[in-house]
Parts: structure tokens; sequence; C-alpha cells
């Protein structure tokens, strides 16, 4: 009986929270508050059809126009700061450049105990060619630490100082508006919220984070009036060995939004690897939810995102769970956001308890293509040997070129 009562409870909260997020809507790019600017799509700021990474032209100039801080009225015209490395020299219409540096300072408190670390979290370049319908796009970047998943060098004895590579593909577009774009390589998977906050439960649970999460793959993307969505064979990372350790299946969303301040969606994955890169079993793994956004007011947007959770281990050992986060993002001026999150994760309702997290951030665009970001947070987290209390106050300072 106390099981069931747990089972119920659990999955009582977990509807709870689907419901909620359903209400209360959310969608998928690197900024999805920008529908507080009437932005439902993310195609006409980013050579990825479903946000976040290399920006168009269009999307450089809402950097400035529409996300940064102004410092006096009514100057509305981007200049050449704008442009690709602060306007030092135009480039080509077929060509796009661009780059990102994000350091961050970490200090951890966990049972006690105090950590200190400053991370280089990003120093990519990224570029596309467009000849005609027909499109090349790739990144390069280098890591002291970290991103594993998508190194293309092994660097020295402790895995330190690699270049990375997290997306590269070619792809055409199609019809009559480019509304269709197909595309083979290494790309981001198309699921839920793509948003910067890579550690959320909802990212790391689907695995499906901006960082070192991509596969390989083929995808095809759609993006009209009211409709955007995206489906991806995957193929697997080609980056890890033995191919055992490779997922394969699919991921996708579809996103609705049936008017400029609010747009709903699902999302859909299904993988299976015959040695799980983490558990070293056969597995197969799903992931199922829905995610919104509503622009409350023009200063604030409300977003959240729910999903169900489901690891296998054939023939018996199958773990069901959930993950789901809301965010709440007031822009008190243009440029300075103050954001509340609530976040948890059950991935397995039989042997584990609820995990569940608070951020509080201040996040300020203070100059044309630079922004810095202060997080508080705290994570009460079952690890299914006992309870553990993480506090973390991070300082990010991202700089695109």
């Amino acid at each position: 009986m106390q099981t069931l009562a747990r089972w119920s409870g659990r999955l009582a909260l977990s509807l709870a929270l689907l419901m909620a997020v359903l209400v209360w809507t959310s969608s998928a790019s690197a900024y999805p508050w920008m529908i507080r600017k009437e932005y439902t799509t993310c195609n006409v700021c980013h050579a990825d059809p479903s946000g976040g990474g290399l920006l168009t032209p269009y999307g450089r100039s809402l950097g400035v126009t529409e996300m940064g801080m102004k410092y006096k009225s009514g100057d509305d015209d981007p200049g050449k700061v704008g442009n690709f490395l602060f306007g030092a020299f135009d480039l080509p219409e077929p060509l796009l450049l661009g780059g990102d540096i994000r350091t961050m300072g970490l200090l951890a408190f966990q049972n006690g105990q105090q950590t200190t670390r400053f991370i280089l979290m990003q120093a990519d370049l990224e570029s596309q060619v467009s000849i005609g319908r027909f499109r090349m796009n790739g990144n390069l970047g280098f890591v002291h630490e970290g991103a594993l998943k998508a190194s293309i060098t092994r660097g020295d004895d402790l895995l330190q100082n690699r270049l990375i590579s997290r997306t590269f593909w070619a792809g055409v577009d199609i019809g009559k508006d480019n509304e269709v774009l197909l595309r083979a390589g290494r790309l981001n998977l198309p699921y839920g919220i793509r948003s910067v906050e890579h550690t959320a439960y909802v990212r790391k649970t689907t695995r499906t984070d901006t960082n070192d999460a991509q596969q390989y793959g083929v995808a095809a993307s759609l993006n009209i009036e009211k409709v955007r969505g995206e489906l991806m064979g995957i193929a697997g990372n080609f980056n890890i060995r033995p191919d055992d350790f490779r997922e394969r299946g699919y991921s996708a969303y579809l996103e609705y939004g049936p008017s400029t301040k609010v747009a709903v969606g699902a999302s859909s994955l299904i993988t299976h690897a015959n040695l799980d890169i983490v558990s070293a079993k056969p597995t197969w793994r799903q992931a199922h939810g829905i995610f919104g956004r509503f622009a409350l007011s023009p200063a604030v947007v409300l977003m959240g995102e729910a999903n169900i959770l489901s690891t296998s281990n054939p023939p018996a050992n199958t773990a069901i769970g959930t993950s789901a986060y809301v965010q709440l993002d007031l822009e008190a001026v243009q440029g300075l956001h103050f954001l509340i999150t609530g976040e948890m994760k059950d991935e397995s309702f039989k042997t584990l308890g609820v995990s569940a997290g608070g951020w509080a951030s201040l996040w300020w665009f203070f100059l044309p293509h630079c922004d810095l970001r202060i997080d508080g947070i705290y994570r009460n987290e079952d690890n299914g040997s006992g309870r553990t209390g993480i506090g973390m106050l991070l300082g990010q300072l991202h700089l695109y070129l």
C-alpha cells in the first residue's frame, strides 16, 4: 500500500506540473522570451531553424535594437556595431560568420564544503556559406574541460585542452518561401525549449542540451506562419566509441502559435543503444512532453516544459519518471532581466524521490553583443541513497562576435 501511495502521489505531482505548464505555455529558441517582441519563430534570427547558434544579419540587428540596454531614447539604428566583429568589415551576402566567448565563475556549497572554480564555457567560431538554396554550416571551438561528446581531438592525458565541433551540417531549402529545410550532419536534437540553461533538469534528463548532446543524423524542419517543427532521424554520435554506445532513433517537436503572444508545443524522443553511456546496459530511452510560452505583457513572459521519461533495460527493468520546469522572466527595462525558475525531476518513480531546484537570476545585456548573468541556485537532490542539498552562485560573461 505504501508503494501504491508513493506512485500515486508522484504521478499526481507530475500530472499537475504537466497541466500547469500547458496552461501557462513556452517555446524552443535560444532566447524563448523574445515572444514578448512577438517573435514566435527562430529561423528569422538564426541559421538553425530551431534556434540557437549562428545569427542571421537580421538577428544581429535585433541583438542591438531589441535586446540590448538603451542608454538614450529614440536610437533604433544598430549601425555597423551590429555586424560581425562589431562592424570591422562587411561580409559578402552568402557568408555568415559568428563567434561566442562565454566564461563562468562558480561558487558551490555541498555537505559543508565550498568549491570555487573558473571555467571557459565556450570559445566557438561559427560559419555558414549559402549558394542559392544550398547551405553549409559549421562550428569549431576550444574547451579546457567538459563537452567530451563533442570532441574532435583527444587533448592531453587528462582529456583537457581539446578542439570540439558542436554542430556541422549541409542542407537545402525547399518551398516557395524556403519554409522547409532538409539537412544532414551533426545537429542539435529538436526537443523542448532550446535555451542557454543546458544544466537544467529538463535538458539533462532528456539528454537534449546544446553543450555536447548533439547527434549525427538527418532532419527536416518546417517554418510557416503559425506552425514550426522539426523531425530528426538519429544515426548516433560518431565521436563516441565503440559503436555499441551510440544511440539511434528519432527526436522531434511541433509547435503552434495561435497568436503572436502565445505558443504551445509537444516533443517526442525514442532512442536505443546496445550499451547505454551511463548504465553500460542495452537501453531503450524515451521522452515525451509538452512546452510553451506566454507573454503576459511586454515586460513579463512565463514559460515552461514538462516531460514523461522512460528508460528500459529489457527484458524486465523499466524506470518511469518525469522532469519539468517553469520560468518567469521580467524585463524591468530593455536589456535588464530578472528571472525566477522552479524545476523538478524524478527519473524513477519506483526507486528515487523527487529532486527539486530553484533559480534566481539577473541577466544584463549591458553593451551590444555583450551580456552578464548571475544565477543563485539551490537544489535538493535524491540520488537513490540519500538526499543532498547543493547551493551554487554562478557568474557568466558572454560576448558574441
